[in-house]
């Protein structure tokens, strides 16, 4: 461990945020100081394997701490992040950054005025295969997301939209370098009070086209992307962190197709080494709080349009 590390803690310690602890424990330039969950059990579970205080009230972390990462139900990302903002500790929040966007435009102004570092969680930006096909994407034309599991009470806060198909509107928004002209969109509830399954059709102003279509409540996990340029076609696999690339052979009227080779690392790891390389070199986070914001303010819109169709029925 570096002598300088960057000293961290972690709030909300269940099924992801066990695994910011696990990683942050683990990286020689930050240090583990403390981790908080309302339910005593766990946090002094998840202290006791780490070796750190475990607390059940986030405050208390208070001096103790130079970053925190906040790992709990959305509606208390605002107030969370906001009293580690005001007191100068640089902060990252899981996706969605937060349930309004009045409260990303205030963590916004508090981390800008404060010159600290502030990171929204969207994981899929550290998949490798993503990375690489960064690289590679030039002028989408039309993108396709799917991305499915089974149904969990893990994520009772908010539906599928703010849940899993964020992900998704931040890589089309990064990908798109356009505005927005359209959005239609459809959902329905099947085991919860929110939609369980949606989809979501995006027309951009240069002609792209984003179809996205995010299900809670299928059987099969599915976590894909494919997208459509005039000279060829990139499919990508979360999941296997896998890509695959077919182009139109300049010789003969025939497609050739490549699987690339793609370095697999923990997307999460990556996301987490970038936020503390951040603070200590003082750079901007490659998902920034004004990303965040834009993928919620996508995400609102699609749910408004969701929810004005259930007015029909």
């Amino acid at each position: 461990m570096s002598s300088n590390a960057v000293r961290v803690g972690v709030i909300g310690t269940g099924h992801l945020g066990k695994h910011h602890a696990r990683i942050l424990a683990s990286m020689p330039e930050a240090r583990l100081v403390g981790v908080v969950d309302t339910r005593e059990a766990v946090a002094r579970e998840i202290g006791e394997t780490y070796k750190v205080p475990a607390f059940t009230d986030y405050k208390a972390l208070e001096g103790m701490v130079d970053a925190v990462t906040v790992v709990v139900p959305t509606v208390l990302h605002h107030e969370v992040a906001r009293f580690f903002l005001e007191r100068n500790v640089h902060t990252f929040i899981e996706k969605p950054i937060t349930k309004t966007l009045e409260e990303a435009t205030d963590l916004l102004q508090v981390a800008n005025h404060k010159q600290l570092t502030l990171q929204v969680g969207h994981v899929e930006r550290f998949n490798a295969a993503m990375i690489k096909l960064q690289s590679l994407c030039e002028a989408p034309r039309f993108i396709e997301c799917q991305r499915m599991g089974p149904f969990s009470n893990r994520i009772q806060d908010v539906g599928v939209v703010q849940d899993l198909m964020i992900h998704d509107i931040d890589i089309v928004l990064s990908l798109v370098h356009s505005p927005i002209q359209r959005i239609d969109a459809v959902g329905i509830p099947v085991l919860s009070n929110n939609e369980d399954i949606a989809n979501a059709h995006i027309v951009f102003e240069n002609g792209c086209i984003a179809n996205l279509t995010a299900s809670r409540v299928s059987e099969e996990k599915i976590r894909k992307l494919r997208i459509f340029e005039m000279d060829k076609y990139l499919s990508l696999d979360y999941a296997n962190q896998a890509i695959t690339m077919a182009r139109k052979s300049s010789l003969e009227p025939k497609i050739l197709k490549e699987d690339l080779a793609v370095e697999k690392v923990e997307p999460l790891r990556l996301e987490l080494e970038h936020f503390i390389q951040c603070i200590r070199e003082q750079k901007k986070p490659l998902v920034t709080i004004e990303d965040g914001k834009n993928a919620l303010e996508v995400a609102l819109e699609i749910l408004a349009l969701i929810k004005a169709s259930w007015k029909n029925l």
